[in-house]
C-alpha cells in the first residue's frame, strides 16, 4: 500500500500507451503512486490488466484500455474510455512503439518500413490529436513522447527506426509550440538502452538475419551490463510531468540528465 507522503502528480490523469510492460509499466506505476489515476493502454490485454490491476492493489486508481495506436477509432474509444472513467487526461506518455526488423534499406519491404512509421510516428500524432483539446480544456497538460538517440546517430541497419525516432523528435517540437498557448508542454525523452522485451526480440533475429554489427551490438549491451531498468527513465518521465519542467518545453532530454535537471528546479 503506497503512502500519502509522496503525491506528486496528485489529481492528474495519465495516459499511457504501451503500458502493459517495460517502460511504460514502470512509468504506470510510479505516476500511480505519485497521485494520477492511470489509463494504461495497449494492445495486448492480460498485460495492461495485470498493469491495472497491480496498482488498483496498491491503492491506486487505474483501467485497463486495449487501444492499437496505429488505428484511429481505437485510439479515440480509449481516449473517451478513460475521459468518462477515470476525466480528462492531462498527462500523455507515448511509449509505444517498435524497431522492426533492423535492415539495410535495400532488403526491407515497403510495409515494413510503413509499419515501423505508423507505430512511433502516426500513433503519437493520433493520441496527441485527442489529447490536446482535452488538456486545452484543463488549460494544462504534458505530452511525453518516447524517443531514442538513434534519431541523432545514424546505424546501418536501423534507418526505419531512426528515421522514425526523428520524425517523432520533430513532432515534439512542433507540439510544443502548438501546445504552449494552453500551458501545454511537450517533452522528447531519450531513455538509453533498457531492458525490455523489444531488447530481447532485437537480440533473437540473429547474425544470419541482421548482420554481424547489429547482432554483436544487441547482444554487447546485455553481456556487458549495459541495460538500465525500466524504472529509471519512468522517473524522468515522473519529473518531467511536474510544474518545474515546463522550461522544458520542445527539448528533448536524455536519461543522463535527470540528476541535473532536479538541481536547477
Amino acid at each position: 500500500m503506497w503512502g500519502v507522503e509522496k503525491r506528486t502528480h496528485e489529481g492528474r490523469v495519465a495516459f499511457i500507451t504501451g503500458g502493459g510492460r517495460g517502460i511504460g509499466a514502470a512509468t504506470a506505476e510510479l505516476l500511480a503512486s505519485e497521485g494520477a489515476a492511470i489509463a494504461v493502454a495497449a494492445r495486448t490485454l492480460d498485460e495492461v490488466s495485470s498493469v491495472a490491476e497491480g496498482i488498483s492493489a496498491s491503492g491506486g486508481k487505474s483501467i485497463p484500455l486495449v487501444v492499437d495506436v496505429t488505428d484511429e477509432q481505437s485510439v479515440a474509444a480509449g481516449f473517451e474510455r478513460c475521459r468518462e472513467e477515470l476525466g480528462p487526461p492531462t498527462i500523455l506518455v507515448n511509449n509505444a512503439g517498435t524497431p522492426g526488423v533492423p535492415l539495410p534499406v535495400a532488403a526491407m519491404e515497403p510495409a515494413a518500413w510503413r509499419g515501423v512509421f505508423e507505430a512511433n510516428v502516426t500513433g503519437s500524432f493520433l493520441c496527441a490529436r485527442e489529447a490536446l483539446p482535452m488538456m486545452a480544456s484543463e488549460n494544462w497538460g504534458r505530452i511525453i513522447n518516447v524517443s531514442s538517440a538513434a534519431a541523432r546517430h545514424p546505424l546501418a541497419g536501423m534507418a526505419a527506426y531512426s528515421a522514425s525516432k526523428a520524425a517523432l523528435d520533430q513532432l515534439t517540437r512542433i507540439l510544443a509550440l502548438e501546445g504552449e498557448p494552453y500551458n501545454i508542454a511537450a517533452i522528447g525523452v531519450y531513455p538509453g538502452v533498457v531492458d525490455t522485451r523489444m531488447q530481447e526480440e532485437s537480440r533473437s533475429f540473429g547474425a544470419k538475419l541482421i548482420g554481424d554489427q547489429l547482432h554483436r551490438m544487441f547482444s554487447n549491451y546485455r553481456d556487458f551490463g549495459m541495460l538500465r531498468q525500466p524504472e529509471e527513465p519512468a522517473e524522468l518521465i515522473s519529473y518531467l510531468c511536474t510544474p518545474a519542467a515546463e522550461r522544458l518545453n520542445g527539448h528533448i532530454v536524455r536519461l543522463e540528465q535527470l540528476a541535473s535537471l532536479k538541481e536547477e528546479s
